[in-house]
């Protein structure tokens, strides 16, 4: 489910836009910043893309952590 995800994006800040039906993209606050997380097309996965380069899976706990451990390091 991508929804808790892209509200803790919102809540955190993250710039977050959607790229095609249902693929949601959140982009790092920081310029420069090489990574970007896509949620899969069946909603319950994110990808980690580092470089525009497919990294992980995550499920929507590990997005969430991943967001705010990113916030924390602003």
């Amino acid at each position: 489910m991508e929804k808790p995800v892209l509200e803790k994006a919102k809540n955190l800040g993250f710039p977050y836009q959607l790229q095609e039906e249902n693929c949601w993209q959140i982009l790092p606050k920081r310029r420069g910043a090489t990574w970007k997380l896509i949620s899969a097309m069946d909603s319950q996965w994110w990808i980690l893309s580092l470089r525009n380069i497919p990294q992980l899976y995550l499920n929507s706990e590990e997005a969430i952590a991943f967001l705010a451990t990113r916030a924390r390091r602003l």
